[in-house]
């Protein structure tokens, strides 16, 4: 006979049984220990650049890192949907790809696309960047950019002035004297300068680049090298051993402009003809203009290439690119009224913003006149 005792017993040890089974059994429902570190953030497309031409069948590829990725895919397509894929490639364990020259073809746009992987996850998909293969030919010149860096009552700026206005009108003073592309940048030096004040968050911008030029005039830098203290004779030496060298990148423009609205659009392209990746690259869209009538306190009364406007940013505009691609650009602009469209012109160079032994190297420049 069961007693009450016994049941109470039996009910305890049941409660017990049920327990421990539902301890358990929350204890055994618990992932396994494994790396599931989410892939965070999504790759940052860098090279080649949305919107871009490359000039060879075999660009490099290059994207940002991102967090706990093992490998990325990287996908090429004719199609911005990705419906026909040229490129699918997965397992890449660097930042970078660079396909075969049999891949893609001559004259046609392809967008690309990357995303990071590890073994659990995955990111999304970067945004999505389009680029044309060109294989038009950009050859780089002998051109020279000269950065004069001078004011209107500085005395002794007067007679570098003059031997620049001699090569700017093409006497022969060089060995090619159309290939000397100048700019001029008024500087600190005395106050008052109206081509100073005109634009001066422009012109500190240039100032800023070249250590000394506020304070310190005529400075002259040829292709972002200190040309020393005026003398034409050595300053004529210089400007031909460089003229006489075809620089690694070439700069071609295009330019259309309505007198009308005085506005106008330039088309840029840059292309790497040799050397190395460089980090520290950007490139300048500048707008001069010539024969300005101004009695200045130094006795000068005509100015030649004055820096007007950067139509980039004052820093620059960022350059990525590579050996062997081209990139393409497109700025608007307008001319004020105060401006002589007439003997208006537009520069563009590309230049280092790192110093390697006191240069800031510019790779190419190339202009053309706005009407």
């Amino acid at each position: 006979m069961q007693t009450k005792k016994s049941i109470t017993g039996l009910l305890f040890f049941i409660c017990i049984i049920i327990s421990t089974v539902l301890f358990y059994s929350c204890e055994s429902n618990d992932s396994p220990v494994t790396n599931t570190t989410p892939v965070s953030n999504v790759p940052v497309l860098q090279q080649p650049e949305n919107n871009s031409t490359v000039s060879t069948l075999s660009p490099s590829f290059n994207w940002s890192g991102v967090n706990s990725a093992s490998s990325y895919i990287l996908q090429v397509s004719e199609s911005a949907a990705f419906s026909v894929l040229v490129l699918n490639i997965e397992g890449i364990a660097s930042t970078s790809y660079l396909p075969a020259a049999n891949v893609l073809n001559d004259s046609t746009t392809y967008y690309w696309r990357v995303k990071g992987v590890n073994t659990t996850d995955s990111t999304d998909w970067s945004s999505v960047y389009g680029f044309a293969v060109s294989l038009e030919s950009i050859n780089p010149t002998n051109k020279v950019l000269v950065e004069l860096f001078t004011n209107t009552s500085c005395i002794p700026c007067v007679e570098a002035n003059q031997y620049l206005d001699v090569i700017n009108s093409n006497s022969g003073i060089t060995i090619n004297d159309l290939n000397v592309i100048i700019i001029r940048v008024h500087t600190t030096l005395y106050a008052g300068d109206p081509f100073y004040l005109y634009n001066q968050e422009d012109n500190n911008a240039r100032m800023s680049v070249y250590p000394g030029t506020p304070t310190s005039n005529p400075r002259g830098y040829l292709l972002g090298a200190f040309m020393s203290n005026f003398s034409s004779a050595a300053w004529t030496n210089k400007l031909n051993e460089k003229l006489s060298v075809t620089r690694s990148f070439a700069v071609n423009l295009s330019n259309t402009y309505d007198p009308v609205s005085r506005s106008g659009d330039i088309s840029v392209k840059i292309k790497q003809v040799s050397g190395a990746t460089l980090s520290d690259l950007v490139y300048h869209v500048v707008l001069t203009e010539s024969e300005i009538q101004y009695n200045a306190p130094n006795g000068e009364t005509m100015f030649e290439n004055t820096l007007r406007d950067l139509i980039t940013p004052p820093a620059g505009q960022p350059l990525n690119i590579s050996a062997g691609q081209t990139n393409s650009y497109n700025h608007n602009y307008s001319i004020p009224s105060e401006i002589n469209h007439d003997h208006a012109y537009i520069t563009v160079f590309a230049q280092r913003t790192t110093s390697v032994s006191g240069v800031k190297e510019v790779m190419g420049v190339e202009r053309v006149k706005i009407r």
